[in-house]
């Protein structure tokens, strides 16, 4: 970026009050290397004049000082198919160091939950400009740490960003194979601390060592600090219980040991989930395993259509085959990315019937669910807690 001939160093400035403050703490390094820089507000950025940095400064200003690494600049791009074919408009990301790594990485957090999911950062191939991407003459500096400086520093510049070919989806799944592998090692069952292990709810892992389930799945002895057993692929682990909340009913559990395979939280805003059908919901159907012996401890997989998003954009509530026992269940997009979990089925029996002590307790909730079928039909919606509602709640 350049103005009166001059390169701009971009640094940040919360207000203009701190000027004399932020070029105190850089004070060395611009009579060093006598930079101009920009003042960014985080809306409107200016440059400051040749006079102003002068005075402030004491020193000379050279025209020939490179771009600092680590100070943030603007790079437009445009994202094309492997047909050349454009699959957005040109657009714009900020990155604070100017290499291929880090703007790859800043393209693949811009469309993570859309044109870029499912791929890494570093499958994506970067060119100078569109008549080196025509011309296949020049793919950008294919190292990860070359420099992007002289490139994509406005429209009509821009860098191309070409998007690897997905591999072929089977049409037939509406959750591909290679997919439910990667989910059945991520989701568990927590079991009662005895010989049987009976399943009482669901849970998965979003993180290395991070995993949730629902509240009203642990009891009154799962405190936090606790710990609890959870039925894996790969057999019983102990895990401890590091936060619990009864208010969105959701329990926040601890791995000692780092996993492989963990669904990571999707990032997408909850109005996008109106209307999907993309949705899945993976699993065991714990509730009815006396009815469906051949089928016990086998993980299933249904497909779900979101119906509406909480006015607090807390909840999700979709249509889906569930049943008792899926309480913590992974809902999930198809592509592998974590929405949130399973709470309860509307309408229907309520799970924590089987909960109940005594048998008064739960005859009466068996009539007032019958009451409610006789009324309203049979379940007709299902209600699930939103990942961003638990994913940062506790830190690895």
């Amino acid at each position: 970026m350049a103005e009166m001939g001059h390169t701009r160093i971009r640094v940040e400035i919360e207000s203009s009050k701190n000027l004399d403050r932020n070029i105190g703490l850089h004070k060395s390094i611009f009579q060093a290397r006598k930079w101009t820089f920009l003042r960014d507000s985080g809306t409107v950025g200016r440059a400051y004049t040749l006079h102003e940095l002068q005075l402030n400064l004491g020193a000379r200003v050279d025209a020939r000082a490179p771009r600092v690494e680590g100070m943030v600049a603007r790079k437009w791009f445009l994202l094309v198919g492997e047909d050349g074919n454009a699959v957005t408009s040109t657009d714009a990301v900020i990155v604070d160091i100017e290499d291929v790594v880090a703007f790859r990485k800043a393209v693949k957090k811009e469309f993570r939950d859309s044109h870029l999911a499912g791929i890494a950062a570093s499958d994506l191939t970067v060119f100078a400009n569109r008549a080196e991407y025509d011309a296949k003459r020049s793919v950008l500096l294919p190292q990860s740490g070359s420099p992007v400086t002289a490139y994509g520093n406005n429209e009509d510049n821009a860098l191309i960003v070409q998007v690897p070919k997905r591999a072929e989806s089977d049409s037939r799944y509406f959750i591909q194979p290679n997919v439910q592998e990667q989910v059945e090692k991520a989701v568990f069952v927590i079991v009662e601390e005895d010989e049987e292990r009976n399943g009482v709810g669901m849970g998965v892992f979003f993180s290395p060592t991070l995993a949730v389930t629902c509240d009203h799945n642990l009891t009154e002895q799962h405190t936090v600090g606790s710990m609890v057993s959870l039925a894996l692929k790969e057999g019983i682990e102990a895990v401890e219980v590091v936060a619990r909340s009864s208010l969105l009913d959701f329990a926040i559990l601890k791995s000692s040991k780092p996993r492989s395979f963990f669904i990571p939280p999707w990032n997408g805003r909850p109005d996008e989930l109106r209307g999907r059908y993309d949705l899945v919901l993976a699993s065991y159907r714990l509730g009815i395993d006396e009815y469906q012996d051949v089928f016990k401890n086998q993980l299933g997989f249904a497909p779900v259509a979101g119906i509406s998003i909480s006015a607090h954009r807390r909840h999700i509530m979709y249509s889906c085959p569930t049943y008792a026992g899926d309480s913590g269940a992974a809902l999930l997009i198809k592509d592998g990315f974590l929405v949130g979990i399973h709470l309860e089925t509307i309408n229907a029996l309520r799970e924590e019937m089987d909960r109940k002590k005594t048998v008064k307790d739960r005859l009466n909730d068996v009539e007032e669910s019958l009451d409610n079928i006789a009324r309203s039909g049979l379940a007709q919606g299902c209600s699930g807690l939103l990942v961003h509602e638990f994913k940062d709640v506790v830190s690895e």
